[in-house]
């Protein structure tokens, strides 16, 4: 059912090519989780700092600590990366209202459909196909996210551990 979240579930929806079933990714799991629970803002917030990893990991990329999303869009993307930076820049269009902006600011697109097509329409498939080394602890990138309700909680810093 679609939602305001931007999601989508009407036939033919994807591109040609891309698979009905998300794959089995981090990003994709945070990101269902999310909007099961119509929470927009969280699923975008969630998506970007673990495909960042994930693009490092395929293209056997490091990113500087120091290097903002922008950073990375503007010097860390390269040509052999086919349709991943098209994609990539759909996704921060809908990350930077969210990250910094006010609710009534953001940009309602289909987060789901962007996070599925790079895993399944990018190199980033291989990640997909390739099981990560486990993770103990919360699901999600230790370099940005603190776990809710942590009093010691810092603010997500998008560049750590890129």
């Amino acid at each position: 059912m679609p939602d305001s979240a931007g999601s989508s579930t009407s036939p033919g929806a994807g591109t040609e090519g891309s698979v009905s079933s998300p794959p089995k990714v981090r990003a994709v799991e945070e990101v269902e989780m999310h909007l099961s629970r119509a929470d927009f803002g969280g699923a975008v917030r969630a998506a970007l700092p673990l495909i960042m990893v994930d693009v490092q990991r395929a293209y056997d990329l490091s990113f500087p600590p120091h290097w903002t999303a922008r950073d990375v869009l503007a010097h860390g993307l390269r040509s052999d990366m086919g349709g991943l930076p098209d994609l990539l820049f759909q996704l921060y269009s809908l990350y930077e209202p969210v990250r910094y902006g006010l609710e009534k600011d953001w940009v309602r697109g289909d987060v789901r459909d962007i996070v599925r097509r790079i895993y399944t329409e990018t190199s980033l498939r291989s990640v997909a196909d390739t099981p990560a080394a486990p993770v103990a602890g919360p699901s999600r990138p230790t370099f940005s996210v603190v776990p809710a309700g942590t009093k010691t909680a810092k603010p997500a810093q998008e560049g750590r551990g890129w």
